[in-house]
């Protein structure tokens, strides 16, 4: 039995007509309506004919059999599809077309076997308004990270602010400090203004030495320098003037 079937198989396989080439028919646009009715997407219907084993020239849609059926078919799809979608959702649109289309292909198999695919757009109207939105949403954006980046950037150079008067509060020379850190030129000139101030302020210190000893004439002069060493050293110090040493000071306190 298996010794028969086989080349009888076989014959089969030989007489059978080679496959066709797929045939792409001319591509047909129609207009389909959006969510609301207000406006319709450009539909482009894409139709392919698969030939079952028969061979055929046929290249525009008047001579493929079914190929009307198919268009009528695949159109009133396309509008029950696209009427669940705003007109400014053209990508879903084409996803849920293409998705129903593939699912009925089935069912528009005849002589031939069909695929039906769909490209979906919107007429120039609305894409004038996506454009502009989307420029409206591109400043909206635009201004708030430039806002983000101003907060941040006055915030740091606050910060730094900060820290300097920080560091420069209660320093005596905080003041020639700046004008030598934003012209340096200025240090001939700053030099002779501290040299001027540290005069003047030996000056002062005399006449408060003069003023105090004329104050203390009728006191021991002794018990004048001792009670008073402290403050004049302190006085020294600040002035930036020289202090003598204390080596001797045991003369004039005694030694312990």
């Amino acid at each position: 039995m298996r010794k028969w079937l086989a080349p009888m198989l076989y014959r089969v396989q030989q007489n059978q007509p080679e496959a066709e080439p797929p045939i792409d028919i001319e591509p047909f646009v129609l207009s389909s309506p959006a969510k609301g009715d207000a406006y319709d997407f450009s539909v482009t219907l894409f139709r392919t004919a698969t030939s079952g084993g028969k061979r055929t020239s046929a290249l525009f849609s008047d001579e493929v059999p079914e190929a009307e059926a198919v268009l009528q078919r695949a159109c009133q799809e396309v509008r029950s599809t696209t009427r669940r979608f705003e007109i400014t959702a053209p990508g879903a649109a084409e996803q849920a077309t293409n998705e129903r289309l593939q699912a009925i292909s089935g069912s528009m198999t005849g002589v031939y076997r069909w695929a039906v695919r769909a490209e979906v757009d919107v007429p120039e109207e609305i894409r004038q308004l996506n454009r502009a939105a989307h420029k409206r949403q591109h400043d909206i954006r635009a201004d708030a990270d430039a806002a983000l980046l101003r907060i941040k950037s006055t915030d740091e150079v606050r910060q730094e602010w900060q820290d300097f008067l920080t560091t420069v509060v209660g320093s005596a020379q905080v003041e020639h400090a700046i004008k030598l850190a934003v012209s340096p030129e200025q240090l001939p000139q700053i030099i002779a203004e501290l040299v001027e101030q540290r005069q003047q302020g030996a000056q002062q210190l005399l006449g408060t030495v003069d003023s105090i000893m004329q104050r203390y004439e009728t006191v021991d002069m002794l018990n004048f320098v001792v009670s008073n060493e402290t403050v004049l050293r302190r006085t020294l110090e600040l002035l930036g003037l020289p202090v003598p040493p204390l080596e001797d000071d045991t003369l004039l306190v005694g030694r312990a």
